[in-house]
């Protein structure tokens, strides 16, 4: 007669566990893109991150050295990428409904998507309309006031932006840092102001912090 011990019980169990806990967990895919991994407790964790556009990095709660937030990205319902430095219109970049780039205010034209046109106004290089974005400017000073129906509105003695597509911005009194965008506000070490993370969170705004060197954006995946 055959004999079985608890040891040669446990070890086929202890197996069909772990393959049933290991067929429990799930890849998925997020609506924003992100390629997370889901576990049977409910729990869950990124496996990567799309990459950032315009090559910004987004702060975790501890950021460490090097960025200063004077150079920041704002993109608006995953349409617009506002570039700021210093508080000051750098770029818009207006991207396709794949998430490409297609636009930027700064460098032209980068790809034309099927169906789209360009107009320029009269007798000008300035563009008047890009596929479903129309633009328009102030009359005396040239600014950029909107892109599409993202409106750019500025501070009344400065050149530095208050507000993008209705989200105001706000500004540190003393250092002229930005400090929040909307709900989202941006955390700084009080001594020496690098930023130390965000907190809040919208749908429909995201932010970046560039890193030195600026290259082409890249898609919104």
């Amino acid at each position: 007669m055959q004999h079985f011990t608890l040891k040669t019980l446990l070890l086929p169990l202890l197996l069909l566990l772990g393959a049933t806990y290991a067929m429990a967990q799930v890849r998925a895919i997020t609506s924003d893109g992100d390629e997370v991994m889901l576990y049977p407790n409910g729990t869950w964790e990124y496996i990567n991150r799309r990459p950032n556009p315009y090559d910004y990095q987004e702060p975790s709660t501890a950021v460490g050295a090097g960025i200063s937030g004077r150079h920041i990205g704002i993109i608006v319902r995953r349409q617009l990428l506002v570039v700021l430095r210093d508080g000051m219109l750098e770029d818009v970049i207006i991207y396709d409904s794949k998430g490409q780039p297609a636009y930027s205010y700064r460098d032209g034209v980068y790809q034309l998507p099927y169906g789209w046109q360009v107009r320029y106004e009269p007798l000008s290089d300035r563009v008047a309309q890009f596929g479903p974005y129309t633009f328009k400017y102030q009359m005396l000073s040239d600014r950029l006031e909107r892109v599409g129906t993202c409106e750019i509105e500025y501070e009344m003695l400065s050149d530095c932006v208050r507000r993008i597509g209705g989200y105001d911005i706000r500004y540190d009194a003393f250092s002229n840092l930005i400090k929040r965008v909307g709900n989202i506000e941006i955390l700084y070490d009080t001594f020496s102001k690098r930023v130390t993370g965000l907190r809040g969170q919208n749908p429909n705004l995201e932010i970046y912090f560039m890193r030195q060197g600026k290259r082409r954006p890249l898609p919104l995946l």
